[in-house]
């Protein structure tokens, strides 16, 4: 199948976009035998292959997506969709140092990175159907799974490359790679209660995703565990939820000694409501968050949090999704690193093994430590 071409013409010298005809001209072969050579399918030897794609490099020649997509080939992009309010999107650390990850990965594989913002998960379903109807991307990545999510079924149906960012065992049969939010939520706990704490809240997001949920039941059992007293206060991901949620437990009868918190922007927030009541933190009430980031570590006091690499876990979902895509077409998938476990028909991954940092949140004595390297307690 013959494919056109989006560059000059400054090879081919007559001011025209270059075609495939054009490279074959060139090369004394067929159309057909440059269509094969370019989109690196089988039918045409190695030495005809190197020479026509030095050619097409000469003359500035790159495939169109949309020839591509006509060609059965690759049209090297990889969709996300993102069913948020984008001013929440644009306030949260983690998710930019994510898309980061991605990018990274993606581009050192020349491929590109579509988002779309939508009002739904059924929007959301909607845009992967058309994505994969009108051969747009290669492939999704999945993010904010949620407790029974439609998405899931969905991508299954469709039959085509997908990751999931979360689980375990909520992803049905679609591969997935997740942090461990229970392992996570066990370290902030114990951290705490080895401090003294006796009374913990939690002020947690979106009580829609499943990580959210997750982190709830293992506050809960852990603070069981441990026998002590375990408060959990939902909020949404915003700075202004976070801060009503923390005004809110200093109203109670007995409040708690230390607040988790479940981002970096909750916390600061929270903080912010803490010192602004006269409460000094770490004496007053201690203060903890799931997510890292500079605002979390150059804070005053600093942050205690869950050291995850937000940009290593992009780098992951990506390589993970490349290897997907890469199976999908026939090819030898790369080996998957990062402490695979096969659950049923998919692979897990867990891309980043939860470590606890310990700052002057938490601990007066951390914020002496040196600041590079975590500090494990």
């Amino acid at each position: 199948m013959t494919t056109s071409s989006t560059s000059n013409a400054r090879g081919s010298g007559r001011g025209q976009r270059v075609t495939i005809a054009d490279i074959a001209r060139r090369a004394g072969v067929t159309s057909a035998a440059v269509s094969l050579a370019v989109n690196g399918r089988p039918g045409v030897s190695d030495a005809t292959r190197t020479r026509i794609i030095d050619i097409a490099r000469e003359l500035n020649w790159e495939p169109s997506p949309a020839a591509r997509a006509l060609a059965g080939a690759p049209v090297l992009t990889v969709g996300m969709v993102l069913a948020r309010p984008a001013d929440v999107l644009g306030n949260e650390a983690f998710f930019g140092a994510f898309v980061a990850g991605l990018q990274e990965v993606l581009s050192a594989q020349d491929y590109s990175l579509q988002m779309k913002i939508v009002d739904s998960p059924e929007a959301e379903i909607e845009t992967y159907r058309r994505w994969f109807a009108q051969r747009r991307v290669d492939g999704v990545v999945m993010v904010d799974l949620r407790v029974d999510d439609p998405r899931i079924p969905a991508l299954e149906d469709l039959g085509q490359p997908a990751l999931v960012i979360g689980g375990p065992g909520h992803h049905g049969s679609l591969p997935s790679v997740y942090v461990d939010d229970a392992h996570a939520t066990h370290l902030l706990v114990d951290h705490l209660v080895s401090h003294g704490h006796r009374r913990i809240a939690r002020v947690a997001g979106t009580a829609e995703f499943l990580h959210t949920s997750e982190r709830d039941q293992a506050f809960l059992a852990r603070c069981q565990e441990l026998d002590v007293d375990g408060v959990l206060q939902d909020a949404g991901f915003g700075a202004q939820d976070a801060a009503v949620a923390t005004a809110e437990l200093l109203t109670l009868a007995a409040p708690p000694t230390a607040i988790v918190f479940d981002s970096d922007e909750m916390a600061l927030a929270g903080t912010h409501v803490l010192l602004e009541s006269g409460i000094e933190v770490p004496g007053g009430i201690a203060v903890a968050s799931y997510e890292d980031s500079p605002l979390a570590r150059t804070h005053r006091p600093a942050i205690t949090a869950i050291g995850r690499s937000a940009v290593e876990y992009g780098r992951l979902a990506a390589t993970r999704l490349l290897e997907i895509v890469a199976a999908g077409r026939g090819r030898p998938q790369p080996e998957v690193t990062g402490g695979a476990e096969q659950t049923g028909s998919s692979v897990e991954v867990r891309a980043i093994e939860p470590i606890l940092v310990v700052r002057g949140s938490t601990d007066p004595s951390a914020d002496t430590a040196p600041p590079s390297g975590p500090n494990r307690g």
